[in-house]
């Protein structure tokens, strides 16, 4: 029964017109594909890197290394903030390496899904002017 339900949702080109089925299936079903798939796997990326937990915690210390200062002598509590302020600094900058980091990735991630839509969509363009210049050379 599910494998009727399966079936039923999908394109089936085989019923229609070979010439209508195949610039359905050239110009509609494989671009919505890779579509589908770059946005998985731009989703994926941002969960990965966790940027809205990073952008969060940004100023956080790293690795939650913070000592208390209450009951200590004025000179150790002023060494224990410049302590923590140092840690605060070192995990403000590898969270932000990290978020560029995954940013860039997103960014990589979409534009490859736009080259990709694009390229496949306009291959038999760029298929005929190669053939074209390689007869006129």
């Amino acid at each position: 029964m599910a494998a009727q339900a399966q079936s039923a949702s999908r394109t089936d080109f085989r019923e229609m017109p070979i010439f209508t089925a195949f610039f359905s299936w050239w110009l509609k079903y494989v671009p919505s594909r890779i579509i589908y798939i770059g946005a998985k796997s731009t989703k994926r990326a941002f969960e990965f890197f966790s940027i809205t937990l990073l952008l969060r915690s940004l100023l956080s210390p790293w690795k939650r290394d913070e000592t208390d200062t209450s009951n200590m002598a004025l000179e150790d509590k002023v060494r224990v903030l410049m302590m923590n302020l140092v840690s605060r600094l070192v995990g403000a900058v590898v969270r932000s390496m990290t978020i560029f980091v995954g940013l860039a990735t997103i960014s990589f991630t979409f534009l490859a899904t736009v080259v990709g839509v694009v390229g496949f969509v306009l291959l038999p363009v760029i298929f005929a002017y190669l053939i074209i210049n390689a007869i006129s050379i």
